[in-house]
């Protein structure tokens, strides 16, 4: 008969070491979680302008686009419309309507971070041409969030050009 050879054996794993190894330490947490809060704190001022900037130009484009609308219905329905602010102030908002029929067209509701609005007259007229019949001569809106600036600047002939960079 052959002699039973004798395997080497490995050391049995209790319950409790299996368990130690697949989890982290409250040390580790909490050091992870201080590393974390600390940049946290270094990102956020930064973030806050960034994110100033980014609504800034969104509304310019918003603004942009709700000028080329009342422009293009003003043509295709032969009537004037006016985009004319909501409130106090081109921040609460604005709506685009017709004229005679008061019928509206479009309507933005307030900003909601604090973006700044300068320059503007309380409503823009776009004739039954397409062209700005009132206020007269071109028109040139800054919109500020942040430290960044966006232009936008409308012509007398009723073409409209998001511009960046504050009006000058």
């Amino acid at each position: 008969m052959h002699a039973a050879t004798a395997l080497p054996t490995r050391p049995m794993r209790t319950r409790c070491a299996s368990r130690a190894a697949r989890g982290f330490t409250l040390v580790e947490m909490m050091t992870v979680v201080s590393i974390l809060a600390v940049m946290l704190g270094i990102l956020a001022p930064s973030f806050s302008g960034f994110l100033a900037s980014q609504q800034a130009k969104s509304l310019t484009y918003d603004l942009t686009g709700d000028l080329m609308l009342a422009r293009n219905e003003a043509l295709k329905r032969n009537v004037t419309v006016s985009i004319s602010r909501s409130g106090s102030g081109w921040e609460q908002g604005w709506t685009v309507a017709t004229v005679a029929t008061a019928e509206q067209l479009s309507r933005r509701n307030a900003v909601a971070q604090a973006v700044s609005v300068t320059g503007a007259p309380a409503s823009i007229r776009f004739d039954p041409n397409g062209r700005v019949s009132s206020p007269l001569g071109t028109v040139r809106i800054t919109v500020g969030g942040g430290s960044n600036y966006r232009c936008v600047e409308l012509d007398p002939s009723g073409r409209v050009r998001p511009l960046a960079g504050a009006c000058t």
